[in-house]
């Protein structure tokens, strides 16, 4: 599966912020779902762009109960939020994958192997998964940073253009 272009949820809401500094999120109180013989955790969100926004984002996402994989037993509804949160920002904002990391990595097959670290990673000296989506995010097609300082200040450099260019669009 490609996640070349995947924008996670964390890094999604880091980009709602710097656009809307008074982003609210409420989270509805979840429901319990059957259909046929599952059963599900429902959870919704609003998203709210300003304190007067009249069209908030609205999101849902339901997880299974009991979770299938180990990522997703006893966090259901932990898992559900995320999703629903990641849904919200998705429809606000242009993102390459609308369905969160969470619910592509839950839906994968467990396996019982793991392949060995390499050493770049056990040194944290190349850039995370995280940065690199998000220097993409950030319109970047440019040589990817090799260093995770590198990814930081090119991640920092990104976001103060976009924040200039939207300076000047009134």
């Amino acid at each position: 599966m490609d996640l070349s272009n995947y924008v996670d949820v964390p890094s999604r809401f880091a980009l709602a912020l710097d656009k809307w500094p008074d982003l609210r999120v409420v989270e509805s109180p979840p429901e319990v779902v059957t259909v046929g013989d599952q059963t599900f955790i429902s959870v919704t969100m609003t998203v709210y762009r300003t304190p007067d926004d009249l069209i908030p984002a609205r999101g849902c996402a339901w997880e299974p109960i009991p979770g299938k994989s180990s990522f997703t037993r006893g966090s259901e509804m932990m898992n559900a939020s995320t999703s629903a949160l990641g849904r919200c920002i998705g429809l606000m904002m242009p993102f390459g994958k609308m369905a969160s990391m969470e619910e592509v990595r839950n839906r994968q097959p467990e396996t019982r192997t793991q392949k060995p670290a390499d050493r770049t990673e056990l040194l944290g000296d190349s850039p995370s998964d995280a940065q690199l989506r998000m220097i993409r995010a950030l319109g970047h097609s440019d040589a990817m940073p090799t260093t995770k300082a590198a990814a930081s200040t090119l991640i920092t450099a990104l976001k103060n253009k976009v924040t200039a260019s939207d300076e000047g669009a009134f």
